[in-house]
């Protein structure tokens, strides 16, 4: 019997046929831990110009045009954007590290077009700038018109400017000229050169900056339409500031959000909003990092920030419009703030101790301006910037992905200027980029809250579906700031949805430790994307939400307020194999030799390498040769493949001889081969050298599926070591020189959690179906009387690859049906690659 503890690998569930289904006992007496009501937020970084061109709905690029710039603090080097050279946070020495500058003219996303012999040119220009904050404008020199000529500058947006009959745009830009005394035509294009919107601005003539306002209608569609401001006499003209919006914006607010995105991340229904990093907030230097002040006020007057994702955020999305977006949904809001330290996993330059106090200050400003007093000095910029009555923020965080003694030292100093101030506010600490720091807690002397980070791939989750259950409790929450199922799962499909659906099973059943999470990252414009797998795709004219999305709104929408006692008990089918497959042998940055193959069963050899020949293997990377009767590989890299031929073995012993000759780790040895891309493997001497444990490689995607073993001391170099696995129906055991080293066991493949929703006295069971068959579930629901009629919601699919697309964007979605004939023992079937929620009413 599983007491709600479960293991699971997708890959090898495919075939899975099991005797008798999953058994469920409920005790609806026993009550467990409290289901927060902000277990589910979101987390909005600016990445993969999810805000830039997604989320925030300017429709021009490099409006003010300043994205040829380089972000402060750093210089520019053959290309690449070179940070300060000083010491790094972590290790004090000075990282080499740089990044590609993406800007390819002065003047990004625009562009001159002549025709009918015009001539003309333009180029940036810094004299007389509209604002301080934004130097830069664009000089239009038209030279020759002509009758029939054409001079005009195009902007091609974010991949195309979508343009949708009768709509209507607001434009805005500022002009100042010299010697010109035409007009100013501004066009909304299409890419079959077709005026789709115009208006025509007479006497521009002005030699000061002059603001120019309209609003086009579009005479019909283009989703890649260009917007373009073409001149009729020649002369010079600047422009700056030069911005399109959509007048249908969430809510309809000026300066706004694409509705879409917006309505998307509503609907999710999020207990909070995390903002604005991740990555973003750290920036590639301390001068580059955002900085909230800058990004209040006019849209013409704030900088800007460079994202360490490679492009410029024009900062309209800023820090008023995080709040008033958290005000607009009903979610908290989380504000992360840069702590004096860039991205550590770039150049992880910093400021001194010494020199913190005014981020303390600047910190403290922002609290207040988001909830001080509209008398208060910040409080009252807020009121001027048209909200009188504080923002709903709730949290702050200290940093993001930094980590150890001495970022928990500096926690230490904010944390303690902030709670003085603000004791309502639960301050947050960051924990690195995994799991929880110890090094970084044992120096921590108060936190409210840790934040833990968990992207992992395809079978993780499964395989440690009880991961929460075994965290130490003590006087502070866990917030799992960003998680994903993200390698191994194409774009997003259903495995990764089943396994995000599984670690959510596991955080709500342990929400008296965990009492917040946000998937990540949420938005991605698939013209530009840094990460491989998101929430929300999107191009300029359409979007869509994966099956992860749905799955993630179908749980939070379906929480339970009390956890109750849940046994799950999932009986597995040992007469069967279960590791069918080929075997090989590899590597990961280290030579190895291997020799004396042999494999066993029931007492018949089936292979023996007795004269090792290459012919019988196939090989893939690495430097492999086959000679003194063995197998040889001489390169660094990851997991080059010796596998042997059009061999499928189902339950022997493999027996083999290795040597290590070099590198940082030591041997792999895969089994339940089916390809090159799908496959477990015993690792001996991995994390340099440290462990051993089962892996399982899906789609190219490795995960670690079992507990990984300390070895008593590392793999010798030049030393022979027996490896010996037996594999069985149902489990794996690998032994080193005779003596068990570890062993893996067939994983279970059904996972579920029950709690109680007591404003509707409601029992909800949630249940994940990991196989490709229909799961027929027995039900005792104990010491509680139910309705006849029940309720289920489920998503599922006929295939783990399955996926949300924009031709198909609503394909696999949550449907909801009446379960009939509920009674304390009930049977219910589970679809293949499904996750159900069953709402079973309590009579009262």
């Amino acid at each position: 019997m599983h007491k709600i503890l479960h293991t699971s690998f997708l890959l090898f569930v495919w075939n899975v046929c099991t005797a008798q289904g999953p058994t469920i006992i409920v005790d609806a007496a026993k009550t467990g831990a409290p289901v927060s009501k902000e277990l589910h937020g979101i987390f909005f970084e600016e990445i993969s110009h999810g805000g830039e061109g997604g989320l925030y709905a300017e429709l021009i690029q490099n409006r003010g045009f300043e994205e040829s710039r380089i972000p402060e603090g750093c210089t520019l080097d053959s290309g690449f954007i070179i940070p300060p050279r000083t010491p790094h946070f972590g290790s004090e020495k000075v990282s080499d590290w740089k990044m590609p500058f993406e800007a390819k003219s002065d003047y990004p996303a625009w562009t001159l077009t002549t025709g009918g012999g015009a001539t003309g040119k333009i180029s940036l220009d810094l004299s007389d700038p509209l604002y301080k904050e934004n130097p830069r404008s664009l000089k239009v020199e038209v030279t020759r018109l002509g009758k029939t000529g054409k001079v005009a500058v195009v902007n091609e947006g974010f991949w195309g400017i979508n343009v949708q009959q009768g709509e209507t745009y607001a434009l805005t830009f500022y002009t100042r000229t010299q010697n010109y005394t035409g007009n100013i035509t501004a066009r909304l294009v299409g890419g079959d050169g077709k005026t789709l919107g115009e208006k025509v601005f007479e006497n521009v003539n002005s030699k000061d900056w002059k603001k120019l306002t309209a609003t086009l209608r579009a005479d019909a569609t283009d989703a890649k339409a260009t917007f373009q401001l073409s001149f009729s006499k020649p002369g010079k003209v600047w422009l700056d500031f030069v911005s399109l919006f959509p007048t249908k914006t969430f809510k309809g607010r000026q300066n706004g959000l694409r509705a879409d995105l917006a309505q998307y991340l509503a609907d999710l229904k999020p207990a909070f909003v995390r903002w604005p990093g991740g990555c973003f907030v750290e920036g590639i230097s301390t001068q580059s990092a955002p900085n909230w002040k800058r990004s209040l006020g006019p849209v013409e007057q704030r900088s800007g920030t460079y994202s360490p994702w490679g492009y410029w955020s024009s900062d309209g999305l800023g820090y008023h419009e995080f709040l008033q977006f958290c005000e607009d949904i009903g979610a908290k809001a989380m504000y992360v703030f840069n702590c004096g330290v860039a991205c550590e996993m770039r150049s992880g330059v910093y400021v001194e101790d010494k020199d913190v106090t005014p981020i303390i200050t600047d910190i403290l400003h922002a609290i207040e301006y988001a909830i001080g007093p509209k008398e208060s000095e910040w409080g009252a910029l807020r009121a001027k910037n048209g909200h009188p009555e504080p923002f709903p923020l709730h949290y702050v965080e200290v940093g993001n992905e930094q980590v150890g003694e001495k970022y928990a030292k500096r926690f230490n100093v904010f944390y303690d200027a902030i709670k003085a101030r603000y004791p309502q506010l639960q301050v947050v600490a960051a924990m690195g980029i995994a799991h929880l720091s110890k090094p970084t807690i044992a120096t921590i002397s108060k936190m409210d809250m840790a934040d833990e980070h968990a992207y992992k791939a395809a079978g993780w989750a499964m395989a440690y579906a009880d991961w929460y259950d075994k965290y130490e409790r003590k006087d502070w929450k866990l917030y799992v700031g960003e998680y994903a199922c993200n390698s191994g799962v194409g774009t997003g499909n259903m495995t990764a949805a089943l396994n995000d659906a599984t670690f959510i099973l596991g955080m709500e059943r342990n929400s008296d430790l965990i009492t917040m999470s946000s998937y990540a990252p949420l938005l991605e414009n698939v013209h530009d994307t840094d990460w491989p797998v998101n929430l929300i795709r999107f191009d300029e004219a359409k979007s869509f939400a994966r099956i992860s999305y749905y799955t993630i709104k179908m749980l939070n929408e379906n929480k339970a307020t009390v956890n109750l006692a849940t046994n799950v008990n999932v009986p597995v089918d040992a007469s069967k194999p279960f590791f069918e497959g080929g075997i090989g042998l590899s590597t990961w940055d280290t030579q190895a030799e291997y020799k004396d193959i042999e494999i066993v069963k029931d007492g018949n050899v089936l292979y023996k390498s007795e004269s090792l020949k290459g012919q019988d293997w196939n090989f893939e990377g690495g430097e492999w040769s086959a000679q003194n009767n063995m197998l040889t590989q001489t390169k660094d890299g990851p997991w080059p493949l010796a596998v042997l031929k059009e061999k499928s073995f189902d339950r022997y012993v493999l027996k083999l001889k290795a040597r290590k000759t070099g590198g940082y780790n030591a041997f792999m040895i895969p089994f339940a081969f089916r390809d090159n891309q799908n496959y477990l493997r015993a690792h001996i001497g991995a994390w340099l050298n440290k462990v051993a444990a089962f892996e399982t490689v899906t789609k190219g995607a490795d995960a670690i599926v079992s507990q990984p073993v300390r070895l008593e001391k590392p793999v010798e170099l030049n030393r022979w070591y027996d490896i010996e696995l037996r594999v069985n129906n149902t489990n794996v055991e690998c032994f080193l020189d005779g003596k068990l080293l570890m062993m893996y066991t067939k994983p279970l493949d059904f996972f579920g959690i029950a709690g109680r929703d007591e404003q509707t006295h409601e029992v909800v069971i949630k249940l994940v179906n990991a196989t490709n068959t229909s799961r027929k579930v027995s039900l005792r629901i104990n010491n509680t009387s139910l309705e006849s009629n029940g309720k289920a919601i489920v998503i599922s699919s006929s295939s783990p690859d399955d996926e949300n697309s924009f031709e198909q964007p609503r394909q696999f979605v949550p449907q909801e049906d009446v379960v009939r004939n509920v009674a304390s023992e009930f049977e219910y079937s589970c679809k293949p690659w499904s996750t159900t929620v069953l709402r079973l009413k309590e009579k009262r």
